[in-house]
């Protein structure tokens, strides 16, 4: 329970992490410009804050062993993996690295 618990902190702390970042990309004229978000586990991931959302859930359910915990993390799992997939795709397209724009990483 102690590791289900502590683990989930540590990912809710690094999700809070990955929504400082992502709004300190926001432009401050408030234009809805994109950057692409580079650092801490967004080098690894598009949309680190959802990963990071996941797997706090995760520690959640070691830490209380229900039913209704798990099925929770399944549905916003997948709920949270089709917008990840959306906002990759949007940014792979929005970045193609054409007429000076900065190509999207792997």
């Amino acid at each position: 329970m102690k590791i289900g618990f502590g683990f989930g902190i540590v990912c809710q702390v690094a999700n809070f992490y990955c929504h400082l970042m992502l709004r300190n990309l926001r432009s401050p004229s408030g234009n809805g410009g994109y950057q692409i978000p580079r650092g801490f586990l967004f080098n690894i991931v598009t949309s680190a804050n959802y990963t990071t959302e996941i797997y706090q859930w995760l520690g959640f359910n070691i830490a209380t062993q229900t039913v209704a915990g798990y099925v929770v993390m399944i549905v916003a799992a997948s709920i949270m993996t089709n917008w990840a997939l959306g906002k990759h795709r949007r940014l792979k397209k929005l970045f193609d690295g054409k007429e000076g724009r900065p190509k999207y990483p792997r």
